[in-house]
C-alpha cells in the first residue's frame, strides 16, 4: 500500500510539473506548437514519424527446486530454537524422575582407616615392666571401621508426591511450550517462504518496469531529436526511470534480507521457491477459532499447567510441617586393617524405624506456604491474561485474513482495469491522442495495481498461517506428511524408568495418605473506589515546553571507571 501511495504521489507530482512546465524557447517545435491547440499539434508532431513503442512484459519465473514441505521439514528437523526446546522438555522429565527418587531408598557406604605410631618417652619407658632389651618402645596400631546403612522413606507428609504431581504438571507445560516453540518456528519458515516469494516476483515487475521505461525514453530521446517532443518529455521519462531504478535497487535489498532470514531459520540459502500449497484445517468461521484455540491454543494449554504445578507446590509447602517415617538399616564391621581376618571383626548390624514429628520451624513452613499460594494466585491470573492475548491474536489474525480476501478480488479488479487502461492508452499514443506523461502514468497504474496483487496474496498466506498458530493448529504432525516426527514420550519414560523399583507404587500410595489438600487460594483486588474515577486536576496552565537540546550525561558515583594514566601498564 505504501509503495502503490508512493508510486501515485510521485506521478501526481509529476503530472503537476508537466502541466506547469513551460516550452523549451530554443526548441522550434514546442515554439511552434504554443500557437496551436495542444491535441492537434501533437498530432500533427506524430503523423510525421509512425513511432511505436513497444511493449515489455516480465521476465518467466525460473524452475521451482525447492517448495515449502521441504523447508518447513528442514527447520523442524535442524532449527537450533526447537532443538534447545526439545532439551529444555528433556530436563522437565528429569525433574520428574528426582521427584520419583524422593520416595526410593537411599544407601550409603563409610569406610574408615586409621593408623597410629607413638613414640613414649623416658618417663613412660621407665613405667612399663616389659621394657627389655628385645621390645621396641614403639608402639603402632592400625584400626578398619566400615558402615553401610540404607533408608526407605515411607512417608514424607505428601512432600514427595504434591513434588511429583507439580513435576507432571511441568513435563505438560514444557511439552505445550515445545508445541509452541513448534508453531513459532512453522510461522516464521512460511513468512520468509512467502516474503522470498513476494519480493521475487516484484522484483521481476519491477525489472520488466525498468526495460519499459528504458524503451519510453529511447524513443523520446529520437523524437526529441526529430523535434517531435521536448525536453520536458525526456525530463518525465528519465525522471520515472530513476524512480524504477530506487523502486529495484529497494526491492532486491528487501529480498536479500528476507533470504537471510530464511537461511537462519532453515540453515541454507533459499533456491528457487515453488508456490507455496494452500493450508489445510482452516477453520470455517471466527466461532469455530475459538472453540479450536480454546481445545488446542498451546499457550493456554502452557498457561493451565503451570497453575497446576504452583497449585501442587502449595501442597509441597504445607507437607513440610507433616510428621515423616523412615525405615533404616545398618551395618557396621570394626576391627584391624592389617592383618585383615574378618573372623576378628566386630559385627553389627540394627534396623529402626525413625518417625519425626515437627514440632516449631520458626513460622518458614507458613512463608513457603503463603508464598506458594502467592505464585499460584498470579498463575490463575496468568491464565486469564494468556486468555485474552489468545482471544486478540486470533481476532486479528481472522481479520487480516478476511481483509486480504477482499483486498485481493479488488486489486484483481484493478489490475484488468488498469491493463485496460494501458492498452487503450498505447493505441491512441500511436495514434497521436495521448502524450508521453500519459503512457507513462498508465503503465505505472498496472504496475502498481500488479504490485498490490502480489503483495495482497502474500499477506493473505500469512494470515492464514498466522491464525493456524494461534489456534493451535500450526504443527509439522498436521501439514506434513512422511516427515519423522520428535516423540516426547520415549525420554520421558526412559527418565521415569531410572532406578524404578518394584515397591515404588506401594511406597507412592502410602505417601499419599492424608495429603494435604492445596485448593485455590482466592483472589484479591484492589477495592473500588467511593466516586466517579476522573482524571486529577491540572495544577496551573500548560507549560510552554521548549525543545530538548541536551541531557544530562554525569553518571552517577562508583558507576564509571577511571582512565590509565599510561595504557603501556595494561597487561596484554
Amino acid at each position: 500500500m505504501i509503495r502503490r501511495l508512493t508510486g501515485f504521489l510521485l506521478f501526481g507530482v509529476s503530472l503537476v510539473l508537466a502541466g506547469g512546465a513551460l516550452a523549451d524557447p530554443a526548441d522550434p517545435v514546442a515554439s511552434k506548437c504554443q500557437g496551436k491547440a495542444r491535441q492537434g499539434c501533437r498530432a500533427a508532431t506524430h503523423l510525421a514519424q509512425p513511432w511505436k513503442l513497444p511493449m515489455v512484459e516480465e521476465e518467466a519465473e525460473p524452475a521451482p527446486d525447492e517448495t515449502l514441505p521441504q523447508a518447513l521439514e528442514t527447520a523442524y528437523q535442524s532449527a537450533p530454537s526447537l532443538q534447545a526446546a526439545r532439551y529444555q522438555l528433556r530436563a522437565y522429565d528429569e525433574d520428574y524422575a528426582q521427584a520419583e527418587a524422593e520416595l526410593r531408598p537411599n544407601s550409603t557406604l563409610q569406610v574408615t582407616g586409621g593408623y597410629t605410631k607413638t613414640v613414649p618417652g623416658r618417663t613412660t619407658q621407665t613405667a612399663r615392666l616389659l621394657n627389655g632389651t628385645y621390645n621396641s618402645p614403639i608402639i603402632t596400631n592400625n584400626s578398619l571401621a566400615a558402615q553401610a546403612a540404607v533408608s526407605q522413606p515411607l512417608y514424607t507428609g505428601g512432600k514427595a508426591s504434591a513434588d511429583r504431581d507439580a513435576a507432571i504438571a511441568e513435563v505438560r507445560a514444557g511439552r505445550q511450550q515445545l508445541r509452541g516453540s513448534e508453531g513459532d518456528l512453522l510461522l516464521q519458515v512460511i513468512t520468509a517462504y512467502a516474503d522470498i516469494r513476494r519480493d521475487s516476483e516484484v522484483l521481476r515487475l519491477y525489472t520488466a518496469n525498468l526495460r519499459q521505461l528504458q524503451a519510453t525514453l529511447d524513443e523520446v530521446k529520437a523524437r526529441r531529436e526529430a523535434g517531435e517532443l521536448t525536453r520536458t518529455d525526456i525530463a518525465q521519462a528519465e525522471t520515472q526511470l530513476q524512480l524504477a531504478e530506487t523502486q529495484a535497487y529497494s526491492t532486491r535489498q528487501q529480498l536479500e534480507q528476507d533470504r537471510a532470514t530464511y537461511a537462519a531459520l532453515v540453515g541454507h540459502d533459499p533456491g528457487n521457491l515453488a508456490p507455496p500449497p494452500p493450508l489445510p484445517d482452516l477453520p470455517e468461521t471466527i466461532g469455530d477459532a475459538f472453540d479450536i484455540a480454546e481445545q488446542l491454543s498451546p499457550d493456554m494449554a502452557a498457561a493451565i499447567e503451570t497453575e497446576r504445578q504452583s497449585r501442587a507446590r502449595i501442597a509441597a509447602a504445607r507437607a513440610q510441617g507433616q510428621a515423616t517415617l523412615n525405615l533404616t538399616g545398618t551395618a557396621t564391621l570394626t576391627g584391624r586393617a592389617a592383618p585383615f581376618y574378618l573372623h576378628n571383626e566386630d559385627q553389627e548390624f540394627a534396623g529402626q524405624a525413625v518417625l519425626t514429628i515437627p514440632i516449631t520451624n520458626g513460622g518458614r513452613v507458613g512463608s513457603l506456604v503463603a508464598q506458594a499460594e502467592d505464585r499460584n494466585a498470579a498463575d490463575r491470573i496468568g491464565i486469564e491474561a494468556t486468555r485474552r492475548q489468545m482471544v486478540d491474536t486470533v481476532i486479528n489474525a481472522w481479520n487480516a485474513m478476511a481483509t486480504t480476501q477482499r483486498t485481493i478480488a479488488v486489486d484483481a479488479r484493478e489490475v484488468e482495469s488498469a491493463r485496460v487502461f494501458e492498452d487503450g492508452t498505447f493505441e491512441e499514443y500511436r495514434a497521436g491522442l495521448r502524450s508521453t506523461f500519459d503512457v507513462l502514468y498508465s503503465h505505472s497504474t498496472l504496475l502498481n495495481a500488479r504490485v498490490a496483487l502480489v503483495v495482497a496474496r502474500h499477506d493473505l498466506y500469512v494470515a492464514e498461517a498466522t491464525l493456524l498458530r494461534r489456534i493451535g493448529r500450526l504443527e509439522t504432525r498436521s501439514l506434513l506428511g512422511g516427515t519423522g516426527l520428535y516423540n516426547p514420550d520415549a525420554n520421558f519414560r526412559h527418565a521415569a524408568a531410572r532406578a524404578a523399583l518394584p515397591w515404588d507404587g506401594a511406597v507412592r500410595a502410602l505417601d499419599k495418605v492424608d495429603l494435604p489438600k492445596a485448593p485455590p487460594p482466592g483472589l484479591q483486588q484492589p477495592p473500588s473506589g467511593a466516586a466517579k474515577p476522573a482524571i486529577a486536576p491540572a495544577k496551573g496552565p500548560e507549560p510552554d515546553a521548549p525543545f530538548a537540546t541536551s541531557s544530562p550525561n554525569v553518571p552517577l558515583p562508583g558507576t564509571t571507571g577511571t582512565p590509565l594514566a599510561d595504557h603501556s601498564l595494561i597487561i596484554p
